[in-house]
């Protein structure tokens, strides 16, 4: 065994630790939901109604059939559940708090079981973007239910979306605080919104008077000769003038139209996501009533609405929506009439000029009555709600009687669970379907899931679901080279700092050429899965890469590398780092499964951080900055982890390995060895700066020119009179 020399590089002492990513990305932390989608058990809420609307209570399990796909499934658990208390008054029957569990196989029968508060419901309440005659509605039918004093076992939220979400009242059995905050809801201005349309409806009326006095003098004009026909003509080209105007005028509403439609759109996706992720950590019977005058889905949002869609049924959630202009002294059906008659005009116009006075494609038109179709309420909301197992209230002024019926269902349901036959996790949707074997009944449930292995977060990120499926394939995709680690750091203002890194040639991508623009594109998406000693999930972290240029500069871009990095805080404990790299153009991926060991903080001795062997580094000093303190900084130089990529002696002569002290550092040792097929080949103590604090940071030097080709291990010791650490690092020599 031989001694060898490491080289002090760096120490540094730094007195705090903030959230600064190498990449100047944060991390999304997100909860367990309480029921996920597993091979093991889908959980189906269903109520039953008979013909006149009233509850069916009496069903019991042998009256259940569940097909997924159009496939029948056995049934393996049934429970009727049974509250007394709803968010309202005047319930239609009070009964205990008591939750009966029935098997499949058995008819209701022996002692109830007794609900805990932990299953009671709870509901959100979304007031979205309402003019001030629609909020006076909702309010009042709100507060008419909502009795003024007392508490309920039903946790009630409230929530207004304008724009983005606030809250503005959490989850609460206070009635009194619920009224409050309802009444505390704002209406969105609409002032502007009614004299454009105004303003819009008069220029189609003045452009279809001119453009029958033009016709008509057309007409004319082979009766008419001189000074006549000079005058004619000239009104002609007026009017053609006018109309010029009017058709730019129109073009910048619908333009405006198109922006302010796909931002409320997408306002009111994110809050909704923002909603349905709070009522994941819930269990138990979870709801949103939805306030609204219409929900934009045109093509250009229905990915994202298909993806709310997703993330409600993945948490289980159920949505009532209730178009909040009741009795609507204008009919949504009438500005979609106009708008397809306007279509047909300017068509027909088109037809027979041969011009197009819109200079706009035919298809944007065509886009803008499909548009006005979905943004009626038959649409979007409908389909929001059907599809998460609630209804739509339309053309009412009556919204107490939505409320009580909503009641009913929080109080009384039907939980169903089965293990879907088709166990393949690979992304797709599967519809689920519920029959009860009564006549006259209508029976209400989620429309089905998304095929993944546990939920996958709600942000809705289209990149994710994809991602997540190729991540739960057996065996595990390995597409192209991708390296992937993370890295313990437990300062003691951040005991569980966790940095989760992942590295990916863009060379391994496949790449799109626009041969008209001259550009190339390509995309790729990085999700981590955090699971714990358990196999519960823990965090799921993702981004997207969109790769774009001309073309030609594609030999560049290909020779580049994607780093992905999130800092996340982590309990003490064992966790399975799960992470999958697609390449979204190819849709193929490559996936690595690690073990990441966070331990528990030394506050009586000292503690280190795992062991980082250094790519590269890079100097970022900049005027003015101030010294960055992320976890890979030591003082203004960033330090770029390898994460097993093979080593080329050719390249480097020495090895820089990375590691943190934490604590009293007065008396601590630390010494170096390297093994070979666990033989210790070299060894030497590593010289520390004096500490000045209670961190210390310490970069080191390994040569390696010496050594042959091959696979070793980096040990590094620290120990004090009591307490020793060690910390390992596996690194592959190549020539």
């Amino acid at each position: 065994m031989t001694r060898f020399c490491v080289t002090v590089a760096v120490v540094v002492v730094l007195a705090g630790m903030h959230d600064a990513a190498v990449s100047g990305q944060t991390g999304v932390s997100r909860g367990n939901p309480a029921y996920t989608s597993t091979a093991t058990a889908i959980l189906v809420d269903v109520v039953v109604r008979d013909k006149k609307g009233r509850p069916v209570t009496d069903l019991s399990a042998d009256d259940f059939d569940v097909a997924e796909d159009g496939v029948p499934q056995k049934v393996d658990s049934f429970t009727r559940v049974s509250h007394g208390g709803g968010i309202g008054v005047g319930v239609a029957w009070r009964s205990p708090n008591k939750t009966i569990a029935v098997t499949p196989t058995a008819e209701p029968s022996g002692a109830p079981e007794t609900n805990t508060a932990a299953d009671d419901a709870t509901t959100a309440i979304v007031f979205d973007h309402l003019s001030a005659d629609a909020l006076r509605l909702a309010q009042r039918a709100t507060l008419d239910y909502v009795p003024m004093t007392g508490e309920s076992s039903v946790r009630v939220g409230v929530f207004a979306t304008d724009p983005g979400v606030r809250v503005l009242q959490s989850y609460t059995t206070d009635r009194a605080r619920v009224r409050r905050a309802i009444q505390n809801v704002v209406p969105s201005g609409v002032s502007a919104e009614e004299q454009k349309e105004e303003r819009n409806d008069d220029l189609i009326a003045r452009r279809r008077e001119l453009q029958g006095q033009n016709a008509t003098a057309a007409q004319s004009a082979a009766a008419t000769t001189g000074a006549a026909l000079a005058r004619n003509s000239q009104d002609i080209g007026r009017r053609e003038s006018e109309l010029l105007m009017i058709q730019t005028e129109l073009n910048m509403i619908r333009s405006f139209d198109n922006l302010d439609r796909a931002h409320k759109g997408y306002d009111t996706s994110l809050a909704l996501l923002a909603v349905i992720r709070s009522l994941s950590f819930f269990p138990g019977r979870k709801t949103i009533v939805f306030f609204s005058e219409g929900l934009p889905v045109s093509p250009a949002l229905s990915a994202r609405f298909d993806s709310l869609i997703d993330a409600a049924n993945r948490a289980n959630v159920t949505a009532y929506a209730v178009d909040a202009n009741g009795l609507r002294a204008k009919s949504t059906l009438t500005s979609t009439r106009k708008e397809v008659e306007t279509f047909a005009e300017e068509r027909m116009t088109q037809v027979a000029s041969g011009t197009n006075r819109t200079e706009q494609p035919l298809t944007m038109a065509f886009e803008r009555v499909e548009d006005t179709l979905k943004l009626d309420s038959r649409t979007g909301l409908a389909r929001l709600a059907q599809e998460t197992g609630g209804f739509l209230v339309e053309q009412s002024n009556d919204l107490t009687s939505a409320f009580r019926r909503i009641d009913e269902d929080n109080q009384f349901h039907y939980l169903l669970t089965y293990s879907p036959k088709n166990s393949t996790f690979d992304g797709k949707f599967r519809a689920i379907h519920v029959k009860v074997h009564r006549s006259g009944t209508q029976v209400f449930a989620r429309k089905g899931y998304r095929a993944l292995r546990a939920s996958g977060g709600l942000d809705g990120g289209s990149y994710e679901t994809p991602a997540l499926a190729l991540l739960d394939r057996t065996p595990l995709p390995n597409a192209f080279p991708i390296h992937a680690a993370g890295f313990s750091f437990p300062d003691p203002a951040r005991p569980g700092l966790t940095p989760l890194l992942v590295r990916v040639g863009t060379d391994a991508l496949h790449f799109n050429i626009d041969q008209q623009r001259s550009t190339y594109s390509a995309q790729a998406a990085v999700v981590v899965r955090i699971r714990d000693g358990k196999g519960q999930e823990v965090q799921t972290l993702g981004q997207q890469y969109v790769l774009s240029g001309d073309a030609k500069d594609l030999e560049a871009a290909k020779r580049g590398e994607i780093l992905f990095y999130r800092e996340a805080d982590f309990a003490p404990g064992v966790y399975t780092m799960e992470t999958i790299v697609m390449d979204v153009v190819a849709r193929q991926g490559s996936a690595r499964v690690a073990t990441l060991s966070v331990s528990a903080p030394q506050s009586s001795t000292f503690d280190m951080s795992s062991l980082v062997l250094v790519s590269r580094t890079e100097d970022v000093t900049a005027p003015g900055m101030a010294e960055p303190s992320a976890p890979l900084y030591v003082g203004r130089t960033l330090l770029y982890p390898n994460l097993g990529a093979p080593i080329r002696k050719s390249a480097a002569g020495e090895l820089p390995f990375y590691f943190t002290l934490y604590g009293n550092l007065s008396n601590v040792k630390v010494s170096a060895q390297l093994l070979r097929n666990g033989q210790a080949v070299a060894e030497a103590p590593v010289p520390l700066s004096p500490s000045t604090g209670p961190r210390l940071q310490h970069v080191g030097r390994l040569p390696i020119g010496s050594l042959p080709a091959g696979t070793y291990e980096l040990r590094i010791r620290a120990a004090d009179s009591i307490h020793e650490i060690s910390r390992t690092a596996f690194f592959t020599l190549q020539q």
